[in-house]
């Protein structure tokens, strides 16, 4: 049977689709044939991925200075944050179905979105935290738009303008957000942790059916995790306190270790 297959690489902020012939196995260890339809679609990660490149490589933004490395950062890297986790390969198999979809599109939107507003805080108040935390946001939207591709789907950011949504929520956040961050650096921060927090939320709350998609959402959670603690230490450092709104302020204390207040 042939089989057609593409390897997705995300080289710093680009996506490369490669096509990949005489494939076999698969991230759950199956094989082309455990397919059934001879159309698979690999997103691999992992070590030795492509030189000079990987999910993550400049994601250095717990605020703590660590830049650690680990499997996946070896030989170019894959798609790894610099705390050293590596992602498994995600294997996309069949077509998307609606509720995946429909999930990965509102992703597309908030993970752009936190990107967007980052960039602005960045500008106006010369933070590095929120140029780097923005840099790992802009290679987060490029997975779910890796998916997205993969699926076959609509991409709906295509043509979009920075800090413009379709989703009337989302739109509302943005502005919102950005309105609060604009007020002091300490609100900006702030701004940058209920942001995180949303997004764990969100991501948790997703009700997928792909487990690659579902492999996705829990590399961007644990991603978020990182930024909020970014963001709670930068808070912390400077004599300012951040009360939990969206998790409970006890996991979030886990999460970045600083004591809630």
């Amino acid at each position: 049977m042939t089989t057609r297959t593409t390897r997705l690489v995300l080289a710093g902020a680009a996506l490369l689709a490669i096509p990949v012939a005489g494939w076999a196995g698969s991230g759950n260890g199956g094989s082309d044939d455990d397919a059934g339809n001879g159309d698979q679609t690999r997103i691999e990660t992992g070590m030795g991925m492509m030189m000079g490149g990987g999910w993550g490589r400049d994601d250095d933004d717990d605020a703590t200075g660590r830049r650690a490395g680990g499997m996946g950062m070896m030989n170019g890297g894959g798609l790894g944050d610099r705390d050293g986790t590596c992602l498994e390969d995600a294997v996309v198999e069949g077509d998307a179905t609606d509720a995946d979809a429909a999930s990965l599109a509102t992703m597309a939107d908030e993970e752009r979105m936190a990107r967007d507003l980052y960039v602005e805080l960045a500008d106006a108040w010369d933070l590095s935290t929120f140029d780097r935390i923005a840099g790992a946001e802009d290679r987060h939207l490029d997975a779910v738009l890796g998916l997205i591709e993969a699926y076959g789907l609509d991409d709906p950011t295509d043509g979009a303008e920075a800090g413009v949504y379709a989703d009337a929520d989302i739109q509302a956040m943005y502005d919102e957000l950005l309105a609060q961050g604009s007020a002091s650096v300490t609100a900006a921060l702030g701004v940058g942790a209920l942001v995180e927090e949303t997004d764990i939320a969100d991501l948790r709350a997703q009700d997928v059916d792909s487990d690659a998609v579902a492999t996705v959402y829990a590399h961007l959670e644990h991603a978020s995790e990182h930024h909020l603690t970014a963001f709670v230490r930068a808070l912390d450092a400077s004599g300012a306190t951040y009360e939990a709104s969206v998790l409970d302020p006890a996991e979030v204390e886990d999460i970045t270790g600083v004591p809630a207040p």
